[in-house]
């Protein structure tokens, strides 16, 4: 993530029920640019066997 210019706020994982050893893992991160995220997004999609973004949310305190 700091790769991408972007901040890891949480991270947790769960057993995969149908697979035992497999886990899920969630994560929420921070980002200035959209761009970074992208990337991010890019590598993720590559490096993982099933990525998918549950959510993008605008940092209301940044306006």
């Amino acid at each position: 993530m700091s790769d991408c210019n972007m901040n890891l706020t949480k991270i947790q994982s769960l057993p995969v029920i149908e697979t035992p050893w497999k886990y899920a893992f969630f994560v929420d991160v921070t980002f200035e640019e959209y761009e970074h995220f992208a990337k991010a997004k890019s590598l993720l999609e590559i490096m993982s066997e099933d990525f998918r973004v549950l959510g993008e949310y605008k940092n209301a305190l940044l306006g």
